[in-house]
C-alpha cells in the first residue's frame, strides 16, 4: 500500500467536513492487511460494499489505495451514499444487485446500525454475496453497540478465519466526551 497516499488522505479532510470515523492506526493496519490479501490473490479491482458510510470519508481510501469499486449504502442522504436506503429493505438489495451486475463482493464492511439484530441481519443478507472478506467496525465498542457481542459469537464459529485489528487500551473520544474502544474485525471466507 502506498503509505504516502494514506498519510495524505489521513491529513486532508474530504469535502463537507467529512472526518474519518476510525482510529487511524487501526484503519491503516486494516487497509494494509486488505491490500496484501488482494495483491496475493491477484485481485486488482476489488468490489467493496460499505454499509453505513458516515459522510463517505472512507470511499477515497478504498478507491485510491485499493483501486476498488466502492458502493456505499446508507439511510442518510447527507452521507452521499451510492445507494440511499435501509440495508434491510428489499429495494436496497435490488439496487445493489443491479450495481453488482452478477459480480461478487470482495470486501463487505458493516458499520451501519450497531444493534445486535441489525448487525446480524446485515451479515445474514450480505455475507452470502461476499467472496473474500467481511469486516465489522466497532468490535470492541462498549458504548451503544452490540457489534462486540455479534463479533464474539461469529468469530468463535467454525469454518472461517477471524482476525481482529485494534489498539489495546486505547480509546477514541466521541461528541459527549465519553471514550469508546473501536476495533475492526475481519472474517476471511475462503478455506484456510
Amino acid at each position: 500500500m502506498n503509505l504516502k497516499n494514506f498519510d495524505t488522505l489521513a491529513t486532508t479532510p474530504v469535502p463537507k467536513q467529512a472526518l474519518l470515523a476510525q482510529d487511524i492506526s487501526e484503519w491503516k493496519g486494516y487497509l494494509e492487511f486488505v491490500k496484501s490479501y488482494f495483491d496475493n490473490r491477484g485481485i486488482i479491482r476489488p468490489v467493496v460494499v460499505e454499509i453505513g458510510v458516515m459522510h463517505n470519508a472512507q470511499k477515497a481510501y478504498y478507491e485510491q489505495l485499493l483501486n476498488a469499486e466502492h458502493i456505499g449504502i446508507d439511510i442518510n442522504p447527507n452521507c452521499a451514499p451510492d445507494i440511499l436506503g435501509d440495508s434491510h429493505k428489499p429495494q436496497t438489495m435490488q439496487e445493489l444487485h443491479r450495481l453488482l451486475c452478477r459480480r461478487k463482493i470482495d470486501l463487505l464492511f458493516i458499520d451501519g446500525n450497531h444493534s445486535y439484530e441489525s448487525v446480524k441481519q446485515d451479515y445474514d443478507l450480505y455475507a452470502p454475496l461476499t467472496e473474500h472478506i467481511v469486516a465489522f467496525h466497532d468490535i470492541c465498542a462498549t458504548v451503544n453497540s452490540d457489534v462486540r457481542r455479534f463479533w464474539q459469537e461469529l468469530s468463535r464459529a467454525n469454518g472461517y478465519l477471524a482476525i481482529s485489528i485494534n489498539r489495546c487500551n486505547t480509546s477514541v473520544s466521541v461528541s459527549d466526551n465519553r471514550f469508546i474502544d473501536m476495533g475492526i474485525g475481519l472474517i476471511i471466507k475462503e478455506s484456510t
